[in-house]
């Protein structure tokens, strides 16, 4: 089952396999065979995810670029409402119903998968994304060795900002993996959903799910205090709640690892400030700058080759001239203290950029498109000849 596709250029998939018509007419069939026949066509392809749409035929994601496969016929309300609820259960089809959209895990042909279920003009969406076949370490993602330094602490709160389908999850599992190997701690992962499923090494690691094993990220963390972990994780800092708690575990000696949507250093700062009443702010910012470790804000990139992608980072990481300004709430400038440290292990995102640019890896309008500062980009490039005019 599955089938491999002929050709992945600019253009879209046109050219009709007529050796599988026959088999999809029957899989349309079951739901539960077309199922299993996509996710295995997404393995058969390396694509990152897929898409399954009303009246458009399923899509896939391979290095960053979508692909329709237009010699599958168009998906219909019949089949997408099949595929989907065979991907739940009777609890999580009821949460669907009433909530209109759900983040699933699923396994199938020894690789796990992150699903989000959601409604578009009345139709159902289904949007899939093919995990790592194992977790990957700091080393093999080629992370900074800061990365390593960081995990060492016995406290503090360290932020993986950036978009959606940034990497930014299996940053943190690298993380925590590199704990899980090295140091016999008590771990605690509160996801939704979980993605990547650790085997316990040196570490004793406890994995729960939103929904089905806590109701809340901030009832979860709430909670933790009293489970007496070492390391903490939890996939979002989503609203005023789980930030509080966040801070406290940090404040009483847990590490705590969480992602946010932001584009930098100073962005997340002023996020997570400003999410705060007014009258608060002022004692968030003391406790932010005696909390906070680390903000890593990250970008993927298609390599110029096509044949992956590679990350950039801007690496924030808390010392003395971060954490006055800070308190003094002046976060812009920040960036300066991060340009001067780069001994220290701080990088700007347009650097890191530079360097994939400079390694040939990366297009230089791609990386234009992705940095906080193109002008900056610009001046840099021009100055090292690296642009030509």
């Amino acid at each position: 089952m599955g089938a491999k596709m002929t050709q992945m250029d600019e253009t879209q998939i046109d050219q009709a396999q007529e050796q599988y018509s026959d088999e999809i007419k029957m899989l349309l069939k079951k739901p539960d065979k077309y199922r299993d026949f996509l996710l295995k066509l997404m393995i058969d392809n390396n694509a990152s995810d897929m898409y399954l749409t009303y009246w458009e035929p399923p899509a896939l994601r391979v290095y960053g670029k979508v692909y329709r496969i237009n010699q599958f016929p168009p998906l219909d309300d019949d089949v997408l409402s099949g595929i989907a609820y065979m991907f739940m259960d009777d609890f999580e089809g009821e949460h669907f119903r009433q909530n209109l959209d759900i983040d699933l895990w699923w396994s199938a042909f020894w690789r796990r998968y992150r699903l989000n279920i959601s409604k578009q003009q009345k139709h159902i969406m289904i949007v899939a994304r093919l995990l790592a076949e194992k977790i990957p370490t700091i080393d093999e993602l080629w992370l900074p060795l800061v990365f390593k330094e960081l995990i060492r602490k016995t406290s503090w709160i360290i932020l993986v900002a950036g978009p959606t389908w940034s990497g930014k999850s299996t940053t943190l599992a690298a993380m925590i993996e590199e704990i899980n190997v090295h140091y016999a701690k008590h771990i605690i992962t509160i996801e939704d959903p979980i993605e990547y499923v650790f085997e316990p090494k040196e570490a004793l690691i406890e994995q729960k799910q939103l929904g089905s094993d806590v109701l809340s990220f901030a009832r979860a963390l709430k909670a933790a205090l009293r489970q007496k972990p070492d390391v903490i994780l939890f996939g979002e800092m989503r609203d005023l709640e789980s930030i509080k708690n966040a801070i406290t575990l940090a404040e009483t000696w847990h590490l705590v690892l969480s992602t946010i949507h932001s584009k930098s250093s100073a962005q997340t700062i002023n996020k997570i400030i400003d999410s705060f009443p007014a009258d608060q702010q002022n004692q968030i910012r003391i406790q932010l700058a005696e909390t906070l470790a680390s903000v890593i804000s990250q970008r993927l990139l298609r390599k110029k080759n096509w044949k992956g992608m590679v990350p950039a980072f801007e690496i924030m990481i808390n010392n003395t001239a971060v954490s006055n300004l800070i308190r003094e709430n002046q976060i812009k400038q920040i960036n300066n203290v991060i340009q001067t440290n780069r001994s220290a292990g701080m990088i700007l995102l347009e650097d890191s950029l530079i360097e994939l640019i400079e390694r040939w890896e990366v297009d230089i309008q791609a990386a234009l498109a992705l940095a906080n500062d193109s002008s900056y980009l610009l001046n840099e490039l021009k100055n090292r000849w690296i642009w030509s005019w």
